[in-house]
């Protein structure tokens, strides 16, 4: 006897390319990760994972990768178990990052701190890791500032400590330089400058922290960090309740399948106008 289909094909395919897509970024998040591990010299330390933008982009991307896994399959296959595993641990991820961002603005000066040690610890192996150099040329670029706290935390780098052997002892990176937008950048523009008078810096150095410029710039922005937030988490949720829904549509059709099936009879009537049971 047939049935009629509890299972949406719509919704089925909607979560499947959902899921896909997402199973795509991971992989090429590991793959991109893990050439740059590669491109590194073979002498370069490895970071710790909070330090070194291959090493967190790497296991981000497996993260992803395993986790839209199991969306991917379980929609493909309407395999509940992969689904309802996939929805639980998107629901954690979106209540630990409800309760990091609380707690982040609840426990700031220590948020501050933990950052402030990362970021120094990023600064020493500034000349060490390709990728942090990069990282930390953009955010003193974007943010306009310079080191962590104080453009001084460079001389905990080795390059530019003062009284080292290096030409760039006692100065701070290019990306601390004030400059046009449309300038060309000059690598020697910090060489020397901290032997200066802070004062006589200003105009030519950026002299704020980073710490306190992005933490100036989200002030200033809450709007914007609201929309990012917002729709960072937007495929979150709409993943779970796209996923709930399903679960709730492949239960349906497993009790329809496993219903028994039943049947209207009816008297039928012989050719004497008899009735009899039923035929």
């Amino acid at each position: 006897m047939a049935t009629e289909g509890k299972v949406s094909k719509v919704l089925k395919y909607v979560l499947f390319a959902f899921n896909l897509l997402y199973w795509g970024i991971g992989g090429v998040m590991m793959g991109v990760g893990l050439w740059a591990v590669t491109q590194k010299s073979e002498y370069n330390e490895f970071s710790s994972i909070s330090t070194d933008p291959a090493a967190v982009m790497i296991a981000v991307g497996a993260f992803i990768f395993i986790i839209s896994f199991f969306g991917t399959v379980g929609a493909l296959r309407e395999n509940i178990c992969f689904l309802k595993t996939y929805m639980i641990v998107m629901i954690i991820i979106v209540i630990l990052e409800v309760i990091a961002g609380l707690l982040a603005f609840a426990f700031w000066p220590e948020v501050q701190k933990s950052v402030d040690s990362q970021f120094k610890k990023a600064i020493e192996q500034y000349r060490d890791n390709i990728d942090l150099q990069n990282a930390i040329d953009s955010v003193q670029e974007s943010f306009q500032c310079c080191g962590s706290s104080d453009l001084n935390d460079w001389d905990i780098n080795r390059y530019f400590k003062c009284g080292g052997p290096s030409p760039e002892e006692c100065g701070v990176p290019y990306s601390c330089c004030v400059r046009e937008p449309d300038e060309r950048p000059n690598i020697q523009c910090g060489w020397h400058v901290r032997e200066e008078h802070r004062l006589a810096l200003k105009g030519r150095i950026y002299i704020t922290g980073c710490l306190d410029a992005v933490w100036d710039w989200f002030r200033n922005h809450l709007i914007v960090v609201a929309a990012v937030a917002v729709a960072f988490a937007f495929p979150e949720v709409a993943g779970i309740v796209m996923t709930h829904l399903f679960i709730n549509q492949i239960k349906e059709q497993i009790e329809l399948w496993n219903k028994p099936p039943t049947y209207k009879y009816r008297p039928s009537q012989d050719v004497n106008g008899r009735s009899g049971p039923f035929l």
